[in-house]
């Protein structure tokens, strides 16, 4: 009966664009995964809207797996996951120190990378569990060897403060060429025993990315943080001798659209802004909502193809705008059909990958500019 009202007072429209979130996707990347390091456990990354993903969708599909941690970057994402899981959070990002009496220190761990933040902490007079954020290469924004004896010094001070981990982060796993990984990991066991021997015994030691996990063959690691991966991504370039190891990887999303106008189109008439395009025969030209403001970059115009679904493709010319793109299709498209951005179908000619090498932007970059206020639907 609630369900009926809703329908009549609260009507939902359907949307031209929708991104559609392959659930069993999600799952067998994470089983693909777990096999590759079955001796750690996984802490799934859902920062920066789960990758373009919907930070939502994402928990709601992993909120039943037995994992230690979510982790997301900001106080705003925790809001999120909060509300749909019960599972514990791990706050990866720094915060305003007023934020930090909102959260909910029983499901909450944090990453501290400074003084200041153990130090705020610390005031609040409450139990906190927190991972160390050790800069072993990267020279971000993280705990500097010079300073970790400082940093235990003051952790001393404050029993009430639990460290439960010890985390740094790659920054060339996914490169094919010198030793970095190796003096990483050499720098991080230094700076985790110096910890030790000043008398902590933390449970996790974590510094795996997507890419560092299938480079890494350490047991001395008994966690890792899969991102990339777990969204069906291969963070690996082809060449690397580890690449084949993601064959099991399959993309979970898809994009569509709807035809929302048709042209029949004579003989030299120009598509779109600029007159770049012109027709060179009689030609029919279809017009879909989607262009550079939903997340299609204005680089990749008459470079890439779309399709209806059933391996027929059409290609996409003229200038991609604000919130349109102009596409060549044949008599079988209809006002209203739907015309499908990209496949997660990675044997198909419209994928994330293939949008990736034609806008030259990374597969990370890319992904996390897709609009927020598209529907995400999981199926």
């Amino acid at each position: 009966m609630i369900g009926f009202l809703r329908k009549i007072f609260l009507p939902q429209p359907e949307p031209m664009n929708v991104i559609y979130i392959h659930k069993k996707n999600i799952i067998n990347n994470l089983e693909a995964l777990q096999s590759l390091q079955p001796k750690a456990e996984i802490f799934p990354v859902l920062k920066s809207n789960a990758y373009g993903h919907g930070l939502k969708q994402i928990t709601k599909i992993i909120k039943k797996l037995d994992v230690p941690y979510l982790i997301v970057d900001s106080f705003p994402e925790y809001m999120i996951v909060k509300k749909y899981t019960k599972q514990e959070i791990l706050l990866l990002g720094e915060t305003l120190p007023e934020n930090y009496y909102n959260f909910n220190f029983k499901r909450t761990t944090f990453c501290i990378s400074n003084i200041q933040a153990l130090e705020v902490i610390w005031k609040m007079n409450k139990e906190v569990r927190i991972h160390i954020f050790l800069n072993t290469g990267m020279n971000r924004e993280w705990i500097d060897e010079e300073n970790l004896d400082k940093f235990i010094e003051i952790l001393k001070k404050y029993p009430q403060i639990d460290l439960t981990g010890v985390m740094s982060h790659l920054h060339s796993a996914d490169k094919i060429y010198g030793n970095y990984i190796d003096d990483q990991i050499d720098k991080f066991k230094k700076m985790y025993y110096q910890i030790v021997n000043a008398g902590y015994a933390p449970m996790w030691r974590h510094i795996w990315n997507s890419a560092g996990l299938m480079k890494i063959k350490d047991d001395f690691f008994n966690a890792f943080r899969p991102g990339l991966a777990m969204y069906g991504y291969n963070p690996l370039q082809e060449s690397d001798e580890n690449f084949a190891q993601w064959k099991k990887l399959k993309p979970a999303l898809s994009i569509s659209s709807r035809v929302t106008s048709l042209h029949d189109l004579q003989y030299g008439q120009w598509v779109s802004y600029g007159r770049e395009y012109m027709t060179m025969w009689n030609e029919k030209v279809a017009i879909v909502p989607f262009g550079y403001a939903e997340w299609l970059p204005k680089s990749v115009s008459g470079k890439i193809i779309f399709s209806n679904g059933w391996r027929k493709y059409f290609k996409q010319v003229g200038v991609i705008c604000m919130n349109l793109c102009s596409i060549l299709v044949d008599w079988s498209v209809n006002l209203y059909d739907e015309i499908q951005i990209v496949s997660e179908n990675q044997s198909s000619k419209n994928t994330v990958k293939s949008l990736v090498e034609q806008s030259g932007m990374i597969t990370y970059e890319f992904l996390v500019k897709l609009d927020r206020g598209i529907r995400r639907e999981v199926i």
